[in-house]
């Protein structure tokens, strides 16, 4: 009941960003431009590719201890790490979030002592968590940065999605409440002592080396984006992608990091085309780790993939 209360809202503000990325494409994107700073990032300066690649891989290792940690250590770290890399893989081939399904099944069938439920619990437990830390950095950066009038904006949508949970797990625990009882006995086990401290740092600390990618880019475009703005800009534009109506929140993404990017001062045109490559970068790992994990896991394919993604349906 929620979901579908949510769902047209979410349609409506994709669509508005998709017409925003469409009219700055229109108006800004030259195909030689793009050409010449892609070579920059990507040819030009192969130390930063490093460190970003290494920091971005790194920042995935991260969630994925942090998973592990919270099912008890009863998976694999590597179970854990390729629920997630194939998820991200999936999430930039298909037009909606679809990739959390793909994490629910690939440690339920890599991991035999690990529920579908539990694999489930844990991954809306971890995505909890991630939009928790998306949410806190963007607020900070917000303050810092004397945003003003965005960060009255932003403290209104929050609120108004906090009420919407608050109201959506009322409705939840009214007519399911053993389910919310299981649950919440899970979530207190897995939380336990320091396991708690731990999780939280790691994701914390996961979010902010995925800055690095934006660093990394304006970097390489002599624009030099510190990297605290960076996180900042990285953290409300992976935000926005819960607007995602296309592969790889293409648009979506674009749109939000131009308009945060302007906000110091960059060029509508700098900014979009800072946006476009640090996307074109994001895709191209996706693709490389995904195809990658597939040919190395040979009883793992497309088949297998389509499979996850119809239990997902069937859940629903």
């Amino acid at each position: 009941m929620f979901r579908k209360s949510v769902k047209p809202l979410v349609k409506v503000t994709g669509i508005i960003l998709v017409g925003i990325f469409i009219m700055l494409s229109w108006r800004y994107f030259h195909a030689e431009n793009f050409l010449n700073s892609s070579k920059k990032f990507f040819l030009d300066h192969p130390l930063i590719i490093i460190v970003v690649s290494v920091s971005y891989l790194s920042s995935f290792m991260l969630r994925a201890e942090a998973w592990r940690l919270y099912l008890g250590k009863k998976a694999k770290f590597i179970s854990c790490l390729q629920g997630i890399l194939l998820s991200l893989f999936v999430n930039h081939i298909t037009p909606i979030k679809v990739g959390d399904a793909v994490r629910v099944g690939v440690l339920s069938w890599k991991e035999k002592d690990i529920t579908p439920d539990i694999s489930a619990h844990s991954v809306v437990v971890l995505r909890s968590l991630d939009m928790l830390f998306l949410m806190l950095f963007s607020m900070i950066g917000l303050v810092a940065f004397s945003k003003v009038f965005i960060f009255h904006l932003s403290l209104a949508v929050v609120l108004i999605l906090g009420l919407s949970s608050l109201i959506g797990g009322f409705i939840v625990f009214k007519y399911c409440p053993h389910f919310v009882e299981k649950h919440i006995l899970i979530l207190r086990t897995n939380f336990k002592g320091w396991n708690f401290v731990y999780i939280f740092f790691l994701i914390g600390l996961s979010w902010a080396m995925e800055g690095a990618v934006l660093w990394g880019v304006t970097a390489s475009l002599g624009d030099g984006l510190s990297i605290y703005k960076a996180i900042w800009a990285n953290s409300i534009t992976v935000g926005g992608q819960v607007f995602q109506i296309t592969p790889g929140g293409i648009s979506t993404y674009e749109s939000v990091m131009t308009t945060a990017l302007t906000s110091f001062g960059f060029p509508i045109k700098d900014g979009y085309m800072v946006a476009l490559i640090s996307h074109s970068y994001k895709f191209i790992f996706s693709y490389f780790v995904g195809i990658l994990l597939l040919i190395l896991s040979p009883a793992l394919n497309i088949r297998q993939i389509h499979l996850f993604l119809r239990m997902r349906g069937r859940q629903k």
